[in-house]
């Protein structure tokens, strides 16, 4: 029953003013319960939204890292050994991705030069190395001996590289070399008089080649590759010993070229082998160097232009074979081709093709 808030008379419920002093009736509503907010931490809606916006940031700022300049560097580097009383140079190179140029030339007062040429691109934001390649070098020198063995490893800091590494090694010195590139051409040119007791050139990804001419083979040469051709031309070269020569690709050509009229101090063995690809045999003797040539493909054919051979494609022999010094080549490939082009010249024999 409500009572007047003023005068404290009893009234009616459905009163609305005071009968006795006529204040007006006052009527209380209760508020209504509140809704509590959700925690933004459980809200998905929330959750979704702060996410495109974190995506949306990382985007701008890799946007902005893409389309920062970018400056070509050309770079040239320089190393050379000048130890004295050496007499013999093992050199072991290692490489990334370069083009590997390897030459005998005389070079004053240092056993080998070793020069990196080319260009890059380098982002202007800067930050990290300044040199586009970075060498490692550990040496020994022990009885007149100098042994190198040498690191070229590419900086990530810089990007669309083309680098050429130029080694010129001193062919008064006695040479074992080896060098091996993971993507990248290897050859070697020695053109001037000089020894090699130990050759070895090697690539994952790239061609080898070699061209002997006038030197002095006293060990055994390796050219290998697994995807690329492998080239080795070899002309009026000493054998010291009796040798092997292995040319090796999984997936590309074998081509040989050797010339060769004058007595050797040895025998050699030259071993052709590829999966997929040709074998190409040149070979032109005379005098006392002999030749036989064993050819094999499982899925191709052999072909022979025979100048003072005999025999009907595999094995073939020159016409003095075996000779005072001989030359043996063994060519097989498992799908290609076995191509020779092969003379003795001393000899009258009739000229015979295949």
């Amino acid at each position: 029953m409500p009572y007047c808030r003023r005068c404290g008379t009893k009234l009616d419920e459905t009163a609305r003013f005071c009968q006795k002093c006529g204040t007006p009736v006052a009527t209380y509503v209760s508020p209504a319960p509140s809704t509590p907010m959700k925690p933004i931490k459980n809200d998905p809606i929330m959750i979704v939204a702060v996410a495109l916006v974190a995506i949306l940031v990382v985007g701008v700022v890799v946007a902005a890292l893409l389309a920062a300049p970018f400056s070509t560097v050309n770079f040239g580097q320089t190393y050379q050994d000048n130890t004295i009383n050496i007499n013999k140079l093992n050199l072991n190179v290692q490489t990334e991705g370069l083009k590997v140029n390897v030459f005998t030339q005389n070079v004053t007062n240092d056993n080998f030069i070793i020069t990196l040429e080319g260009t890059g691109s380098k982002s202007n934001f800067g930050g990290g190395s300044d040199s586009p390649m970075q060498v490692t070098f550990y040496n020994q020198t022990e009885n007149n001996e100098l042994t190198i063995t040498a690191k070229i490893t590419e900086s990530p800091s810089f990007s669309r590289l083309n680098v050429d590494c130029n080694i010129y090694l001193n062919p008064a010195l006695t040479l074992n070399l080896n060098v091996t590139s993971q993507a990248g051409q290897v050859s070697l040119t020695a053109d001037k008089p000089a020894t090699f007791e130990f050759l070895n050139l090697q690539s994952v990804a790239g061609a080898v080649q070699a061209n002997l001419q006038n030197v002095t083979v006293a060990g055994n040469v390796t050219l290998r590759t697994q995807a690329g051709s492998v080239d080795f031309r070899m002309s009026q070269v000493n054998i010291e010993g009796n040798n092997t020569v292995a040319l090796q690709t999984n997936a590309g050509s074998v081509t040989m070229d050797i010339t060769e009229t004058k007595t050797l101090q040895g025998n050699l063995q030259v071993n052709a082998v590829t999966e997929l690809g040709s074998v190409n045999v040149g070979l032109q003797i005379d005098g006392d160097v002999g030749a036989k040539i064993i050819s094999q493909t499982n899925l191709g054919s052999i072909h022979s232009d025979l100048q003072h051979f005999s025999g009907n494609q595999s094995p073939i022999q020159s016409d003095n074979y075996p000779a005072a010094s001989n030359i043996e080549i063994n060519s097989r490939t498992n799908l290609g081709s076995v191509n020779i082009n092969a003379a003795y010249q001393s000899s009258t024999s009739p000229v015979i093709r295949n």
